[in-house]
C-alpha cells in the first residue's frame, strides 16, 4: 500500500514538472522545470476554465492560522505572498506580524517570519505593506506614532528575516515608489501644498555589504506657473531607467479671468516631469495634453511603459447637454508621450470596454492592451486582449472562485488565487496571448538574437557577445553583466563582469542593430559551469525615440562552458600588486596588516573564484619606488595539487585580468579588494631571472680579472700593475653600493641608518689611512718626495680616491703602461698598512653591507637588479679580499724565505744573524 503511495505521489510531481517543461519552453512563464518544493503540489482535480497552456499548483503553508493578505510580482518571475494572522476580535484588524513567502519561478520557496511586533497604528486597522528593494532586502512599510504624531516608517529586513534598520518616511500621506530598476533605490514624494509644489526625497538601495539605507538627495516637483491656471491634482510614476515621472493636472481658472466664452481657451493641461539618478534635477514641465472642453474633471488612473514610450489611462468627466437634457459620462484615453516630453498620440478607449464598474486598462510588453472587467456581486474576471489600434483579440476569463489576482507583466502572465481551503492556496497561471513572438524566448520583443544563443555551450576563450535588436539603437548608460551561477542555489550569483553601455567598450555595428560586448579573458573561467548575461534596462535606447529599451532578466540568457581541458602545469608564482592612495593609508594606519591581507585572499578567492589555500602571502610590502605614497603587497599563487585545478599561471593571469579591469568587475565592489590600483597591473616578482643575462656578463667579467690577477702574480709575484684589477673591482662595488644607497634602501626604513653607517664610517677610516701613508711617505722616504714633488696634483687625487677603498694606493705603483705616475715609491710600512687596511675593510664595510643585503631580500617584495648587483658584488669583494690578501701574505712569506736560505747559503751568517734577519721580517 505504501508502495502504491509513494508511486502515486512520484507520478503527480512527474506530471506536474512535465507541464511546467512545456509551458517554460512555449511561453516563459514564472515557475520553470528545476525544482518542486516541499510546500508545492500539483492538484488531484484540475479547474474547469484551465487551457493546455496554464499552470496550476498548490502552495501549502507550514503555519496554522495564516491567510493570504496579498500579493506581489518581481520581474524575474518570483511570486511575493503577503500571510497574515486575523484578528479575531476586530475583521478589520490582523495580529502584528509580518509573514513573506516568495515561490521562485524554480520554484524555491524562502520563508521570511519576522521576530517583530509592529505597533497598532500599523494593524488595527491594517496601515502597512512591503516593497522589494535591491537583492535579498525588503522594506515593510508602516504607520507609527511618535510623541502622539502619526508618521511613515521603513523597517528594512534581509531574506533571513533579520532586521537592518528602521528609517522615517515622512507623513502618512506620503506616497513610496520604487524605481524601475530596484538597484537605483526609492522615492518618498510628500503631499503637494496649495500651489501643488511638493518635496521630493531620493533613498539609495541597500548598501550591498550592510544593508544601510541612506537618502541620495532632495528637491522639489514644481508647478508650471501659468496665470489663470489652478494646480489641480497630481500623479507619479517610474520609469524603467531607474527614474520617475511626475504630471500635473492644471486647469483654467475662469472665476479669476477676464476672458469668457473664448472658444480657443485651453480648459484642461497636462504636464509631466521627468527625475533621473545623477541629475538629481526634474526636467522642465513639458505639455503633453491640452483640451478646449469644459470637462468636469481630468485624473489619471494609471501609467505603464510601452516599447514606444509611456501610456498613461486618463478619465474624463464630461456633462453633455442635447435638447435642454443633460448626462454626465466618463470616458476613458490612452495618452502616450516620452520622456523626452514629446507628445505622441491621445487616443479615446471604446466604451464597450469601459462600460463597466470596475474597469482596468494596462499596456503589454508584446503590444497591445489589458483590459480587466469585474462585474457586481462576483469576483469572476474577464481580461480581454486588444490591439494597438482597440481591435478584440482574446479573452482570459477566471470563474467565481478566485478571489485575488496578479500578473507577470514582463512575460504576460496572469494569476489568479482561489479561496483559501484551511492552509492550501489553489493557484492558476494563465499566459496571454502574444501579439509579437519576437523575443519571447529574452522576455524583451526588441531582442531578436544574440550571440552565444540561450543554453548554448560556449568555448571559454571568446573574445565577445552580441546581441541583436529589431529597431536601431544607440547605446545608453546602464549596464550589461555576467554572472557565474552559484552552486547552492540560496547564495548569490557570482558577477564576473559589469560594463556601462557608454563606456566605450561596448560598440554598435555598421547595421545599427548589433551591439558588441567585449568579454575579459577572466570571465568565463571556469569549465564546465554556467553563466547568465544579464542587460540591465536602459543599456540601450532606441534611435527612432530616444526611449530607453527593456533588458534581459537574470537567469534568463544563461550559457555554459565546456568541459575542463589539462593545461600545462606552471610551479608556484609570486605576484606584486599595488594599493591606490586610500588602500595605502589603511594598510599603513591599521595594527594588524596580517589581516589585511588575510581579508584580500579571501575576497580574491571568491572573486577569481578558487580554493583558499591556493592564494598565500608572506606579509612582504614595500613603498612603490615609482610611486613612493603607495604600497606593494606581495601574494603567492600555489600550485595545482591536481590535474583537474587550473594552473597557478592560469590563476595569476585570471586575477591580473581582474585587477586590470577592476571597474569592470566584483574586485570593485569589496571594501579590500576596491583597495587595489588597477592602474600597476599584478607583475611576476622576478629576484634573478629577469636579469640574468646582465649577472652572467657581471660574473665573468670578475672573473677573467681574477684569473689575470693571479696569473700575473704567479709569473711575477712583485707585479704592480695587476693593481688597476683589483682598482676595477672595487670601483663597481663602491659604484653599486652608492646606487643602492640612493635608489632602494628607502624600499626598506628601518636599514636606512645601519646602511649609511656601514657607508661612510669604512670610507671615512680609508681616507684617514691614506692621508697617514702619504704623509709619512713625504716626510721619511726622500724618493717618495721627489716623486711626489713632480706629480703633487695628482697624489692629491688619489688620496681623495683611496677614501673609496685603502687598496687604491696601490694603484699609485702599478707600474701601469710604463708611466712614472703609476710608479710611486711606497715604502714596506705603508704596504703593511695598505695590507691590514684592506683586512680591516672586509669586517668594518664589506660583511656589515653583505647582512644588510641579505636583511633587505627578507624585508621587501621585489628584489631586482640593483640589489642583486650590490649582493654578488659584495660577495665577490669578500671573497677576492680574503683570497688575494692571504695569497700576498703567503707569496711574500715565501719569497722573504728564499731570500734567508739564499743568503745563509752565500754568506755563511751565523745563528744570531738569522735570528736578526727573521725578527725584522
Amino acid at each position: 500500500m505504501l508502495k502504491m503511495f509513494n508511486l502515486a505521489k512520484m507520478l503527480t510531481i512527474f506530471i506536474y514538472l512535465t507541464s511546467i517543461c512545456c509551458f517554460f519552453v512555449t511561453s516563459q512563464n514564472v515557475l520553470s522545470r528545476d525544482i518542486l518544493p516541499q510546500n508545492v503540489s500539483s492538484l488531484n482535480t484540475p479547474p474547469q476554465d484551465m487551457s493546455p497552456q496554464d499552470i496550476w499548483y498548490i502552495y501549502e503553508e507550514p503555519i496554522e492560522g495564516l491567510k493570504l493578505h496579498d500579493t506581489l510580482t518581481l520581474k524575474d518571475g518570483t511570486l511575493m505572498i503577503w500571510m497574515t494572522l486575523d484578528d479575531e476580535e476586530d475583521p478589520s484588524c490582523i495580529l502584528p506580524y509580518f509573514y513573506l513567502r516568495l515561490i521562485e519561478r524554480t520554484g524555491r520557496i524562502t520563508y521570511i517570519n519576522l521576530n517583530y511586533t509592529f505597533p497598532l497604528e500599523a494593524v488595527c486597522p491594517i496601515d502597512m505593506t512591503f516593497i522589494p528593494l535591491s537583492y535579498n532586502y525588503i522594506m515593510v512599510i508602516y504607520v507609527k506614532s511618535n510623541n502622539g504624531v502619526k508618521g511613515k516608517y521603513g523597517l528594512i529586513i534581509n531574506y533571513d528575516s533579520e532586521i537592518i534598520s528602521e528609517i522615517y518616511l515622512g507623513d502618512v500621506n506620503d506616497d513610496i515608489i520604487i524605481s524601475g530598476r530596484l538597484e537605483k533605490g526609492f522615492i518618498r514624494i510628500e503631499e503637494y501644498d496649495k500651489k501643488g509644489i511638493t518635496a521630493w526625497h531620493w533613498f539609495s538601495a541597500p548598501d550591498i555589504t550592510t544593508g544601510k539605507v541612506v537618502e541620495l538627495e532632495s528637491g522639489e516637483f514644481s508647478v508650471p506657473n501659468l496665470s489663470s491656471y489652478t494646480f489641480v491634482n497630481s500623479f507619479n510614476f517610474n520609469l524603467i531607467d531607474g527614474g520617475f515621472g511626475y504630471a500635473y493636472i492644471l486647469k483654467y481658472d475662469e472665476m479669476g479671468s477676464s476672458v469668457s466664452n473664448n472658444p480657443n481657451i485651453q480648459y484642461w493641461k497636462i504636464y509631466v516631469s521627468f527625475l533621473r539618478e545623477g541629475t538629481y534635477s526634474p526636467t522642465t514641465p513639458s505639455l503633453v495634453y491640452q483640451t478646449t472642453t469644459k470637462l468636469n474633471s481630468l485624473a489619471f488612473k494609471s501609467c505603464f511603459y510601452n516599447i514606444a514610450g509611456y501610456i498613461c489611462i486618463v478619465s474624463l468627466n464630461n456633462t453633455i447637454t442635447n435638447m435642454d437634457q443633460s448626462r454626465t459620462e466618463v470616458n476613458y484615453y490612452q495618452l502616450e508621450f516620452l520622456t523626452t516630453g514629446s507628445f505622441v498620440q491621445f487616443g479615446m478607449v471604446p466604451k464597450e470596454i469601459s462600460n463597466a464598474e470596475d474597469f482596468d486598462l494596462s499596456s503589454l510588453v508584446y503590444g497591445g492592451f489589458l483590459v480587466r472587467k469585474q462585474y457586481t456581486n462576483t469576483t469572476a474576471l474577464n481580461f480581454y486582449i486588444l490591439d494597438n489600434n482597440g481591435n478584440y483579440k482574446s479573452k482570459v476569463s477566471f470563474g467565481p472562485e478566485f478571489f485575488h489576482y496578479n500578473m507577470f507583466r514582463r512575460n504576460g502572465t496572469l494569476v489568479g488565487i482561489k479561496k483559501q481551503t484551511g492552509n492550501k492556496l489553489e493557484i492558476l497561471l494563465k499566459p496571454l496571448l502574444r501579439l509579437n513572438n519576437q523575443g519571447v524566448e529574452y522576455d524583451n520583443p526588441a531582442i531578436e538574437s544574440t550571440k552565444p544563443a540561450i543554453n548554448e555551450v560556449i568555448d571559454p576563450l571568446i573574445n565577445e557577445i552580441t546581441i541583436k535588436y529589431g529597431i536601431p539603437v544607440r547605446l545608453s548608460t546602464a549596464n550589461v553583466s555576467i554572472f557565474q551561477l552559484n552552486d547552492d542555489p540560496y547564495k548569490p550569483s557570482l558577477l564576473r563582469q559589469t560594463i556601462a553601455g557608454d563606456s566605450k567598450l561596448c560598440t554598435i555595428g555598421s547595421d545599427n542593430h548589433t551591439v558588441h560586448i567585449p568579454i575579459f579573458g577572466s570571465t568565463f573561467n571556469q569549465p564546465n559551469s554556467s553563466y547568465h548575461v544579464v542587460v540591465d534596462n536602459n543599456f540601450v535606447i532606441s534611435q527612432e525615440r530616444n526611449e530607453p529599451l527593456l533588458g534581459i532578466n537574470e537567469k534568463t540568457w544563461i550559457i555554459s562552458t565546456k568541459p575542463f581541458k589539462t593545461g600545462q602545469h606552471s610551479v608556484s608564482v609570486t605576484g606584486l600588486l599595488r594599493l591606490n592612495d586610500e588602500g595605502s593609508s589603511k594598510f599603513l594606519q591599521t595594527n594588524h596588516q596580517s589581516e589585511f591581507f588575510n581579508n584580500v585572499i579571501q575576497e580574491f578567492s571568491k572573486i577569481i573564484p578558487v580554493n583558499e589555500q591556493r592564494i598565500t602571502t608572506n606579509g612582504k610590502w614595500q613603498y612603490d619606488p615609482t610611486s613612493p605614497k603607495k604600497v606593494l603587497l606581495s601574494f603567492t599563487i600555489n600550485e595545482a595539487k591536481s590535474a583537474m585545478e587550473p594552473s597557478s599561471k592560469i590563476i595569476f593571469d585570471n586575477l591580473g585580468t581582474l585587477i586590470e579591469r577592476k571597474g569592470f568587475t566584483a574586485l570593485s565592489n569589496n571594501e579590500y579588494s576596491s583597495l587595489i590600483d588597477e592602474s600597476a597591473s599584478f607583475t611576476m616578482t622576478s629576484y634573478f631571472g629577469n636579469f640574468l643575462p646582465i649577472i652572467i656578463i657581471f660574473l665573468v667579467s670578475i672573473i677573467i680579472l681574477t684569473i689575470l690577477y693571479f696569473l700575473a702574480h704567479w709569473k711575477n709575484p712583485e707585479a704592480r700593475n695587476i693593481a688597476i684589477f683589483e682598482t676595477a673591482l672595487i670601483m663597481q662595488d663602491f659604484a653599486v653600493d652608492l646606487t643602492f644607497t640612493l635608489l632602494r634602501v628607502n624600499n626598506a626604513q628601518h636599514l636606512i641608518i645601519p646602511n649609511m653607517v656601514f657607508l661612510v664610517v669604512p670610507h671615512v677610516v680609508n681616507f684617514l689611512l691614506a692621508i697617514n701613508i702619504l704623509l709619512s711617505e713625504v716626510a721619511t722616504n726622500p724618493t717618495f718626495y721627489t716623486w711626489f714633488s713632480e706629480l703633487p696634483a695628482l697624489l692629491s687625487i688619489c688620496t681623495i680616491f683611496s677614501a673609496i677603498n685603502i687598496l687604491g694606493v696601490n694603484t699609485l705603483t702599478s707600474n701601469l703602461f710604463g708611466f712614472k705616475i703609476f710608479s710611486a715609491p711606497l715604502s714596506q710600512r705603508s704596504r703593511n698598512i695598505i695590507l691590514w687596511g684592506s683586512f680591516i675593510n672586509i669586517f668594518a664595510e664589506d660583511v656589515p653591507q653583505l647582512i644588510i643585503q641579505i636583511l633587505y631580500f627578507n624585508s621587501v617584495v621585489t628584489y631586482d637588479l640593483i640589489p642583486s648587483l650590490v649582493l654578488i658584488s659584495g660577495g665577490l669583494v669578500i671573497m677576492y679580499k680574503l683570497i688575494l690578501r692571504s695569497y700576498q701574505a703567503l707569496t711574500r712569506w715565501c719569497h722573504r724565505r728564499d731570500e734567508i736560505r739564499n743568503f745563509i747559503r752565500d754568506r755563511r751568517l751565523s745563528a744570531g744573524s738569522i735570528r736578526s734577519l727573521r725578527s725584522n721580517i
